[in-house]
């Protein structure tokens, strides 16, 4: 794609939307299994779903920055004003890097406490970082602080298209390069 196009190719599409759900899908699962009693069978089954899905997702993350530097998607309205494109840009580099960071600590948080990660329990990954109990709690606490991180860039990410759709003029709205189904405004 040329960056005089209008909205983002369907691969760029999906992967954004597929991560989207998947993001919350992990964290609303990281939540409910955290809650749960160690002792409860269902919580080390949702570990295991957790962690695959965390791999899973460090892999899209990993085709997603790869696609995107073979199909560059459509630059910011011009009438954006410097700082809204600096924030923008901010975000977008922000959540590039929790896209990483969250599920290599998550795969660290497991391996530190003397766990292996595995894919569906089907594929047994390798062990990347020797057990250590006291990196395994910095790890714990890295990973729940980035998503807290995650969570809030989230936000600015969607008020920030929202701003642009609903405050801004018509040539401001970026939605509809990200969701086609919705019509630009006129």
């Amino acid at each position: 794609m040329n960056a005089a196009a209008k909205t983002y190719d369907t691969v760029a599409i999906t992967l954004h939307w597929f991560m989207a759900l998947t993001a919350i899908s992990l964290i609303t699962l990281g939540s409910y299994m955290t809650g749960l009693d160690k002792t409860d069978p269902a919580k080390f089954q949702l570990i295991g779903l957790h962690k695959s899905f965390g791999v899973i997702f460090m892999q899209l993350a990993i085709i997603r920055v790869i696609w995107s530097r073979i199909s560059r998607g459509p630059e910011l309205p011009t009438v954006l004003n410097r700082w809204e494109k600096g924030l923008s840009q901010t975000i977008t580099v922000t959540l590039y890097l929790l896209m990483f960071a969250i599920p290599l600590s998550g795969y660290a948080m497991s391996n530190l406490f003397g766990h292996s990660v595995s894919l569906f329990g089907v594929l047994p990954l390798p062990v990347l970082f020797s057990e250590d109990p006291e990196l395994g709690m910095l790890a714990k606490q890295a990973h729940i602080i980035l998503v807290y991180c995650l969570l809030i860039a989230l936000f600015a990410h969607i008020a920030g298209a929202l701003k642009h759709r609903f405050l801004d003029s018509p040539e401001a709205d970026v939605l509809p390069r990200m969701l086609p189904i919705i019509k630009p405004r006129n």
